[in-house]
Order: structure tokens, then C-alpha cells, then sequence
């Protein structure tokens, strides 16, 4: 039974809706920029129109869930956070930081297809199939590509870093290097001297040499730093202790944010960041959330619709 055939029997769409939406499936996108870190720079989102976000969430479950993903790609895997990116360099004297440029984007159409063939998943045809439900057509690169914002693009990229994250660990084997990577994050670190310097340039012949995709490294970002200076990974703080933490920035942040939110002063539009703030730190930094929850009381988290506050209740 072809991919197709299969969609039919499970996805609530007709024949004739269902082959209308895939032929024009790249083009079914809401495209919308939001601003970076540096100044002047905007991200483009693309995210599929609801209709698609079903037939690729289908794929999700019954096809592209069953692609091997590397044990050192910690981003989109389920029970795993960012800090557990994190935690694995915070121990460690020196840490290189690398990051690959327009990550997403750069996956193309092609690539996916060939993976997926190359994978002994699926067959040409239903390969076919699933590069065009899962791309989006950016006009101004004039390319099919993975998007920011599709349901699919995550799991999508780590399968397709697979051998990219097996190479860079075969490279590091017996250099006792720690590597992970969080999507376009590349992390390194070590407690040996002079270890890190070359890496840069063996991640780039790496990259050169893959068949697909074709990653650019975004040189402007490699970073090496060492424990005598601030090390921050993935917006995290890696502590001189070894520790992960959101930073003291951060929580004075969000401290005086929910205090004004306990006297009924935050803005109503403010309230849903700072729960997903709250609910970020819970799964980097327990006891600084439970600190907010004894200086607060637990009422305050249950408005928030926070459940972690409940354990804590000593009625």
C-alpha cells in the first residue's frame, strides 16, 4: 500500500481534497519575520497552514518518527530540555561553541529525498510525496527547504544531521572531548589543554565532505572560552561550580515580574511569557523556582496554572 493510499484511510480529507493540498503544499505557508538578538537582523517564520500541519503531523507518527536520530542531537527529543544540552560541558575547563548558518533553509527538498530513500524507509515515489508535504517554497531563495515553524522541520533536521553527528563523534573518539548538538548549536568541551583549537577546522572539512546537506558554518559565532571567563550556552549560564543556571539577569527578572503579577500589576498580554518563563526555569533550575514558590506561596502558581507549585504545599 503506498504513503498516499495509507493517508487516505487515517486523515480526515477526501481523495480529491487530499491530493489538492499536497500538489500545493510549499505555498500553504504564513510567512512573518521576527527580530534577533542583533540589531536590524529578523528571523523569517514560516509556519503551514492548518490542513498541512495535520498531513505532516500524520507523517511525524507513522513515518519519519521511525528515522535514526544520533544520540548527540539533544534538541526536539522527547523528556529532554535544553539544559540537558547544557549540563554535559558544565563541568568542563573549556568549551567551543560553533553554530551553523541559515540551518533550517539549508535543508533542501533534494536532501530530504534522498535521505529518506537512502535511509530504506520509503520508495522514490512516496520519498517524493513526503519532500513535498513537508518543504515550504521560500520565494526569495527561489528553493524548497525546510522551514522555521513547520511541525516537521525539527525531527527532519536531526535525522538528517545523523551522519554529520556520527562523523564529528568518530572524530572526537579517544580526544576525550565531550560534543552535542542543539539544533544549529554545535557545543564542545574539554579538560584538556590545546584540545579545541583545531576542531573548527576539522567541522569544516566534515561539512564539506558530507553528500547532503550542504551546512555552512557561521564563523562569526565560534566561540572558545574557558572556565576563568562567563561561559553561557544555549542563553543558559554554565556556573564555575559546574552548574547550569539560568543567570542572575534572568531570574531578577522574572522575580520582579511575578511579584507585580502576585499585586496584580502585570500587564494581562505579559502574564502568558512569564508563565512559559516560569515553566522553562522549572526544567533548568528546580531550586531557584522552588525559592519563588516559598516567597510567593503556592496560589500565585495556581492562577498561573503551574502545577509544580503543588508538591510543595505543606497543608
Amino acid at each position: 500500500m503506498s504513503l498516499l493510499q495509507k493517508m487516505l484511510i487515517d486523515l480526515p480529507f477526501s481523495g480529491d481534497e487530499l491530493k489538492a493540498l499536497i500538489s500545493t503544499a510549499p505555498y500553504r505557508y504564513k510567512v512573518y519575520q521576527i527580530p534577533k538578538r542583533q540589531p536590524n537582523q529578523f528571523r523569517t517564520i514560516a509556519q503551514p497552514s492548518a490542513e498541512i500541519k495535520v498531513i505532516q503531523r500524520w507523517l511525524i507518527k507513522n513515518v519519519l518518527s521511525s528515522l535514526p536520530i544520533h544520540k548527540a542531537a539533544t534538541a526536539y527529543r522527547l523528556g529532554e530540555s535544553i539544559s540537558d544540552h547544557a549540563v554535559i560541558h558544565a563541568d568542563k575547563r573549556f568549551l567551543l561553541k560553533m553554530d551553523f548558518e541559515d540551518f533550517f533553509p539549508s535543508i533542501s527538498a533534494a536532501d530530504i529525498q534522498m535521505h529518506l530513500i537512502q535511509s530504506g524507509k520509503l520508495s522514490q515515489d512516496d520519498a517524493r510525496l513526503v519532500r513535498q508535504i513537508v518543504c515550504w517554497f521560500d520565494k526569495i531563495k527561489g528553493g524548497f527547504c525546510l522551514s522555521i515553524g513547520a511541525p516537521s522541520s525539527p525531527l527532519l533536521s536531526n535525522a538528517l544531521l545523523y551522519t554529520f553527528d556520527k562523523k564529528i563523534t568518530q572524530l572526537l573518539k579517544g580526544k576525550k572531548v565531550s560534543y552535542s548538538r542543539y539544533a544549529d548549536d554545535l557545543a564542545f568541551s574539554t579538560n584538556r589543554t590545546d584540545v579545541l583549537s583545531t576542531i573548527p577546522a576539522q567541522v569544516q572539512s566534515i561539512c564539506d565532505e558530507l553528500e547532503y546537506p550542504q551546512l555552512r558554518i557561521n564563523h562569526s559565532k565560534t566561540v572558545s572560552t574557558s572556565r576563568a571567563f562567563r561561559r553561557t550556552l544555549v542563553g543558559l549560564v554554565l556556573t564555575p561550580t559546574g552548574e547550569v543556571s539560568l543567570g542572575r539577569e534572568k531570574k531578577r527578572r522574572m522575580r520582579s515580574e511575578l511579584y507585580r503579577f502576585s499585586k496584580g500589576l502585570l500587564a494581562v498580554t505579559e502574564t502568558p511569557r512569564l508563565r512559559g518563563e516560569l515553566a522553562f526555569a522549572w526544567s533548568v533550575e528546580r531550586a531557584f523556582i522552588n525559592s519563588l514558590v516559598r516567597q510567593f506561596g503556592i496560589e500565585v502558581f495556581r492562577i498561573l496554572d503551574l502545577p509544580f507549585g503543588e508538591e510543595y504545599d505543606l497543608n
